[in-house]
């Protein structure tokens, strides 16, 4: 007897009947015959635990309602967000971003990393928001909190105690931003050294700008390997690959695989810079995951929370167009964004009850149709 049973779900070109008690999958197999309290016919549609979106800004999200965006560099919004980030509140944080959050769940993302701003304008208070969200919508959606050094870590002269502050609140990883008031490899160093103290991993906003002054990559994985850190980083963004020369970007790959470096691809940040070539990155083996970055704020005035979105834009920018590349970019927000994060992604006997029916019946037909889920199931409940 089960309390809820998934009849027809195309998983791994196969399907296949589960069978859910409480919150955990009991069982999983063909034309299962046993009873059930709920039955719900999944259609032969495809059946995924959940979307991933590998980075986000929820505490910045939605500013763009109460102020005109401007259409001018990256560096130019970027001083526009710090000059609101003055006036922010941990309750005013907490409501923009809870709004967010929810389109998240509806879109059906059951993982979903979120960079905090740190520092001394803002303090603790974005760490406080959301933690506080964390532990109030975790039966819907795990969300990961990064401890964010976007405006350097020493100008202010608080940062850097700040930064462990928001670790021993619970902080789930530590940030660093490497063009930041042009601290580089200074600031490689301290983001590496808390990581390593706290035993966390590292999310990096790595070669940003895409300018060659800014690269900092080959220092980067040199580090990595020389304090125990491989495999222990994200890099996000990575522009700077663009640019770089055939001879040059094939040793930044040999970087990439000596350090196991993570990277996550925004593809929203083609408004500003050239994306980094995901075909290539994805050739040496690195875990690549895809974000929604910034939404609805200075950076972005759309965006949607929906990283199903980000893989439709980032399959037109870079022809994701062969049936292995449609795949791999639905890896990048399915399985393979689960693994760069660190987190379980199975349907499997013991695993969580946690489950997204989809309105396709294929990976290529969710990238191009881009229809909302059918049906959300977390912890064992239709929500």
């Amino acid at each position: 007897m089960f309390d809820l049973l998934i009849k027809n779900a195309l998983i791994n070109n196969k399907i296949v009947d589960i069978g859910i008690n409480g919150n955990k999958i009991s069982k999983v197999g063909t034309a299962l015959k046993d009873l059930a309290n709920k039955t719900i016919n999944a259609d032969f549609n495809l059946v995924i635990p959940g979307f991933v979106d590998c980075h986000t800004h929820l505490d910045k999200c939605l500013l763009n309602e109460t102020s005109d965006y401007v259409e001018t560099t990256g560096p130019e919004k970027g001083k526009l967000t710090f000059e609101r980030k003055n006036s922010f509140t941990a309750d005013d944080i907490f409501n923009r971003a809870e709004r967010m959050i929810v389109k998240a769940i509806n879109a059906g993302t059951l993982y979903l990393r979120t960079n905090v701003d740190v520092d001394a304008s803002v303090g603790l208070k974005g760490i406080e928001a959301l933690l506080k969200l964390k532990r109030k919508y975790q039966e819907h959606i795990k969300i990961q909190v990064v401890a964010f050094a976007q405006e350097g870590v020493f100008a202010d002269g608080k940062t850097e105690k700040l930064l462990e502050d928001a670790l021993k609140m619970g902080a789930d990883l530590i940030g660093g931003h490497t063009i930041a008031k042009g601290e580089g490899k200074k600031h490689i160093d301290f983001i590496l050294e808390l990581a390593k103290k706290y035993n966390v991993e590292a999310d990096f906003h790595l070669d940003e700008s895409g300018n060659r002054e800014h690269y900092l990559l080959p220092y980067l994985s040199d580090k990595m390997v020389e304090m125990g850190l491989v495999g222990k980083v994200n890099g996000i963004h990575m522009c700077t690959l663009a640019s770089l020369n055939p001879e040059e970007l094939e040793q930044a790959m040999t970087a990439i695989r000596k350090a196991k470096l993570k990277l996550t691809i925004a593809p929203t940040a083609i408004s500003t810079r050239n994306i980094a070539p995901a075909k290539k990155v994805l050739s040496t083996g690195a875990l690549v995951g895809l974000g929604s970055d910034n939404l609805r704020d200075f950076f972005n005035p759309l965006g949607s929370a929906n990283v199903a979105h980000m893989a439709l834009l980032l399959g037109y920018l870079q022809r994701f167009y062969q049936e292995s590349e449609v795949l791999q970019l639905f890896s990048m927000i399915t399985d393979m964004g689960a693994k760069l994060l660190n987190v379980n992604y199975n349907i499997i006997e013991g695993s969580d009850a946690n489950l997204t029916i989809l309105d396709a019946k294929s990976p290529k037909e969710a990238l191009a149709y881009q229809l909302p889920p059918k049906v959300l199931i977390r912890n064992g409940k239709l929500i």
